[in-house]
């Protein structure tokens, strides 16, 4: 079968000679008609980090060089169903959550409700294809609980922080201001578009500053210090080595009124990072780590968009088929893409 196959740092490339997989118990063999690259898959790619090395750690080897099939959100087709399984049926349109493997004509998908679900009549494969990181992002939303009237500043408004914006939005939160912050213009210019009040480049501007102008600012603090209003924070962008100017995380700290606020965290960091964290002891916030989502967010995800309170398909920028997959992760790294899908395989009659 075709697949993408990582063979290390800069180099992916698609092969037709990888053996197709078989169901296991319990699992069923899905045609994979869509496939995200995730910031994840950035990361390995540009750097075979530590962080995403963990996340890939179970993908498929397809040679003994340990060379390995990556992709973890898509949508596809049924084609087989291993032992014990139940209630899915060969020719079910599903929703796939895997480590790895999602790149490919084929993968294995384990039948639980954290890594396959079916996909309404009326969403497409294509917006299936984003159902995982929309559960992420309402996961996010979920721990921030946001309280009516609070200020959001959102860090690295990609398909994560776009779908925090668009699930503040659907879920009838009454937020105050959102504030999206990025430097990448097209994404902060669709952050408007799904219903962000402000966007804020933050290779052009200062995002503190900017902030106070637009939430005010806090001037009754002890220890004596004006922060902006900014009730949570949540950091999508996590530290990317490449990008000037301090990690956003501390920038976060900066950003947060005194008593009560919340940050919480879920790009991930390609390196370590230095912070001065006196505004942790000073402001007294808490702070969350994030990774993944509940499966009632995974169902969540698919029906908010089945019925219509979120956009998917305006966030895929571009589309490439698995033979031009090299083209497909230039394209996602970019810094002006938001989201780019891989198709392995067309979908079946």
């Amino acid at each position: 079968m075709k697949a993408a196959v990582f063979h290390g740092v800069g180099n992916i490339q698609m092969r037709d000679d990888v053996v197709r997989p078989r169901a296991g118990p319990n699992e069923v063999l899905v045609k994979v008609v869509a496939c995200g690259i995730c910031g994840s898959d950035l990361h390995i790619y540009r750097l075979q980090s530590a962080s995403s090395e963990a996340m890939y750690s179970g993908t498929l080897r397809v040679d003994p060089d340990g060379h390995r099939i990556i992709g973890h959100e898509y949508s596809g087709v049924v084609t087989e169903l291993g032992v014990g399984v139940e209630n899915f049926k060969v020719g079910d349109r599903v929703v796939g959550v895997t480590a790895g493997g999602g790149m490919a004509e084929y993968v294995p998908v384990p039948v639980n409700p954290y890594q396959i679900a079916h996909i309404p009549e009326n969403v497409s494969f294509e917006e299936a294809a984003t159902t995982e990181p929309m559960a992420d992002s309402l996961q996010l939303v979920r721990k921030a609980a946001v309280q009516p009237g609070e200020n959001v500043v959102v860090f690295g408004v990609g398909i994560i922080g776009l779908g925090v914006v668009q699930a503040l939005r659907a879920l009838d939160l009454r937020v105050g201001k959102i504030i999206a912050v990025d430097v990448s213009a097209p994404r902060l210019a669709m952050a408007l578009e799904v219903g962000a009040t402000h966007a804020v480049n933050a290779a052009v501007e200062d995002v503190i500053e900017v902030a106070g102008r637009i939430c005010g600012v806090v001037s009754n603090a002890f220890p004596p210090m004006k922060p902006p209003d900014v009730a949570v924070v949540i950091d999508c962008a996590g530290y990317i080595k490449h990008m000037k100017g301090p990690p956003p995380l501390q920038t976060a700290l900066q950003l947060l009124r005194p008593r009560g606020g919340r940050i919480i965290c879920f790009g991930a960091f390609e390196d370590d990072v230095t912070l001065n964290l006196m505004d942790l002891i000073n402001k007294e916030p808490a702070i969350y780590g994030s990774i993944g989502y509940l499966p009632e967010e995974l169902a969540q995800a698919l029906d908010l968009m089945a019925r219509g309170r979120v956009d998917r398909r305006r966030l895929i920028s571009h589309q490439f088929p698995v033979e031009q997959v090299v083209g497909a992760f230039e394209m996602q790294g970019n810094g002006r893409a938001i989201k780019v899908l891989v198709h392995p395989a067309p979908p079946a009659p």
